[in-house]
C-alpha cells in the first residue's frame, strides 16, 4: 500500500516559515495576518483570553489557556511570562471558570544560555504548579520539538515526585518514543494530553506516514484509557474520535472519566456534538502577541486552514501595514 508522507507538499515549508525571523517581522506588522490569526487565537491580551474562556464556559466547555511564547533568550523574558501565567490562574480562579493553563518549557527558560541544568525553568514551573494546585487547576507542559522531549518528560516526573500531582504534559503520537513515554508517565500518575504533533522531525525519530501516526495515536489512546490518569485526547479527526469512543466502551471507561480536547476556532460543530453526546470537552485557547509561530503551525496542520489563509491573502490586496 502506498503511504503518502506527512512531509510532502507545503507542510515543511510552513513549519520552516514558523521559525523564520524575517517572515515573522514582516507578517506580524500587517493587519491581515493578525486578523486571520484571530481565527485560532483569542487575542493578544489576557483579557482577550478570559473573554473567550467565559464564552466557552457558558457553552459547557472547559478551557486551557495558553499564553503564547517559546524559546526565550533572557531570564527576564521567562520571569515575565511566568507572571502572566500566574495572573491567568488568579483571574480564572477569581471568576470560577473551569480552566487550567498550558506552558511551554522553553518559554520558562529551558535551554537558556548559561543555565544548562534548567534551574530557572524548574523554579518557575514549581511556582506555577503550586499556585495552580492552590486554585484547583491543572498545568499541562506543552510538548515542543524533539530536542526538549526528554527534558519535558523528566520535568513532569520531577514535579510529581515533589508532590505536584496536578501536572502533566502533552505527548505526540508522531514520535516513535511516545508509546513508551505514555507508559512511563502513566506510571507516576501524570494526566497526559495526547495529540499528533506539528513539528518537522527526522524519520529516525518520528513517523512520517499519516497512517502510522494515526495508528500510534490509536495505540496510545487505548493505553491511556486502560491505564492512564484522566486521559486528555486532543484530536479533530472524527475517525480517531470514533476509535477512542470504541476503546472506552470496550474498557468500560465512562465518558466522564476522560475528555476530548480541541483547538480554539477549529471544528466547533464537532465540539458541540461531543458535548451533546455526554462527553467532556476542553478547548485549548491561546492568547498573546507571540502568535506567529502558533499560527503557522496551524496552517501546516490542515489543508483547509491553508486554503482559508490563501483565499484571504488573495482578497487582501496590498492593504499595507496596520
Amino acid at each position: 500500500m502506498c503511504c503518502v508522507t506527512m512531509s510532502a507538499g507545503l507542510r515543511p515549508l510552513l513549519l520552516a516559515a514558523s521559525t523564520n525571523p524575517t517572515l515573522r517581522r514582516e507578517l506580524t506588522h500587517r493587519r491581515w495576518p493578525r486578523d486571520l490569526a484571530l481565527r485560532f487565537v483569542a487575542g493578544e491580551t489576557l483579557e482577550d483570553g478570559l473573554s473567550a474562556a467565559r464564552g466557552l464556559a457558558a457553552q459547557g466547555k472547559a478551557v486551557t489557556l495558553d499564553y503564547l511564547g517559546e524559546s526565550v533568550t533572557q531570564e527576564h523574558e521567562a520571569r515575565r511570562a511566568a507572571e502572566v501565567v500566574l495572573a491567568t490562574l488568579s483571574r480564572l480562579s477569581g471568576e470560577g471558570l473551569p480552566a487550567g493553563v498550558s506552558v511551554k518549557p522553553t518559554q520558562m527558560g529551558l535551554g537558556l544560555p548559561g543555565d544548562p541544568d534548567g534551574r530557572l525553568c524548574r523554579e518557575l514551573l514549581r511556582t506555577i504548579a503550586a499556585e495552580a494546585e492552590r486554585r484547583g487547576a491543572h498545568v499541562t507542559l506543552d510538548m515542543e520539538d524533539s530536542t526538549v522531549t526528554e527534558q519535558t518528560v523528566a520535568l513532569v516526573e520531577d514535579l510529581i515526585a515533589e508532590g505536584h500531582r496536578n501536572v502533566g504534559c502533552a505527548v505526540q503520537s508522531y514520535l516513535r518514543r511516545t508509546r513508551a513515554d505514555v507508559a512511563r508517565l502513566s506510571a507516576v500518575g501524570a494526566s497526559l494530553r495526547l495529540c499528533k504533533g506539528t513539528y518537522d522531525e527526522p524519520s529516525e525519530l518520528a513517523y512520517t506516514c499519516a497512517v502510522e501516526v494515526d495508528a500510534s495515536f490509536d495505540d496510545c489512546a487505548a493505553a491511556l484509557l486502560a491505564d492512564g490518569t484522566f486521559p486528555r485526547i486532543a484530536t479533530h479527526d472524527h475517525r480517531l474520535i470514533a476509535r477512542v469512543k470504541g476503546h472506552a466502551a470496550r474498557l468500560g471507561v465512562s465518558p466522564r472519566d476522560f475528555e476530548f480536547q480541541m483547538l480554539y476556532g477549529v471544528r466547533t460543530p464537532l465540539q458541540d456534538a461531543l458535548l451533546r453526546d455526554g462527553h467532556r470537552l476542553r478547548v485549548y485557547v491561546p492568547f498573546g502577541d507571540q502568535w506567529y509561530p502558533y499560527f503557522m503551525r496551524r496552517l501546516a496542520e490542515r489543508p483547509a486552514n491553508l486554503l482559508f489563509f490563501l483565499r484571504a491573502l488573495a482578497g487582501s490586496g496590498r492593504s499595507g501595514r496596520a
